[in-house]
């Protein structure tokens, strides 16, 4: 991504995490055609050495490669580079999967909680309404495009525009081919997707009774239990050959 120029010479230094320096050692030595399209990358421990990090922090680099479409994690089978040199000329990674996690934790139960305490009629229909179009879903398919009307209803019945804009900035990174293709991988078990479907209906009836605290729990555990299952996919459940990899 890049940065909007500052007319100020001195402007202040962008800090960035590890596991952001490593995923761009990774797409420079792509670029400068160091490592070739259709490459295998060194074991993870071997990269994770000559890199000079953790093992924990090279995976959340590979995370957010993979994420944008840059590399396919395949498991026992290592990493493999799916980008041209072309494709990564102007990389930055600046939202890494971890990162846009860690904001919807802290955004989204407190959302779920104003919810539950100001409980105006409309809004509780209003999220009625998008839970049940995910109910209806979920038992004519089997499985659910995304859950995130429901989201987005509980931010709606907030009734804080500061909060439900930045719910917004974080869902934009929800949005591309990529993210779709792997929250769908992520969510292919059967009693993964049902506990989802249960967690929005007690949600629902905690913000309805206004139980706030409740309601809060609820969600943040609805997340951690998508955050554990999508960031593990990355790494258990290789995308088919033919799979989308653009980011």
């Amino acid at each position: 991504m890049n940065h909007e120029q500052s007319d100020d010479p001195f402007h202040p230094v962008i800090v960035r995490s590890a596991a952001a320096q490593a995923a761009d050692r990774i797409v420079a030595a792509i670029r400068d055609s160091r490592v070739a399209r259709f490459e295998r990358l060194p074991s993870e421990r071997d990269l994770a050495q000559r890199l000079g990090v953790s093992r924990p922090t090279l995976r959340e680099a590979l995370a957010a490669l993979e994420l944008a479409g840059i590399v396919q994690s395949h498991h026992g089978r290592g990493t493999l580079v799916v980008a041209s040199a072309s494709r990564v000329a102007n990389w930055g990674v600046e939202i890494l999967p971890t990162q846009l996690f860690e904001a919807r934790l802290a955004i989204e139960p407190q959302l779920a909680e104003l919810a539950a305490a100001k409980c105006y009629p409309e809004d509780i229909e209003h999220l009625k309404t998008a839970a049940r179009h995910l109910e209806e879903e979920f038992e004519a398919t089997g499985q659910y495009e995304s859950d995130l009307p429901v989201h987005r209803a509980i931010a709606r019945a907030a009734r804080n525009p500061i909060l439900e804009h930045a719910l917004e900035e974080a869902l934009l990174h929800t949005e591309s081919p990529r993210w779709v293709t792997l929250r769908s991988r992520a969510l292919i078990p059967g009693h993964t997707r049902e506990g989802h479907v249960d967690e929005v209906r007690r949600v629902i009836r905690h913000i309805e009774n206004g139980e706030g605290k409740q309601a809060a729990d609820v969600w943040r555990r609805h997340l951690l239990y998508f955050r554990d299952e999508m960031l593990t996919g990355l790494k258990e459940r290789p995308l088919p050959p033919d799979a989308e990899v653009s980011g």
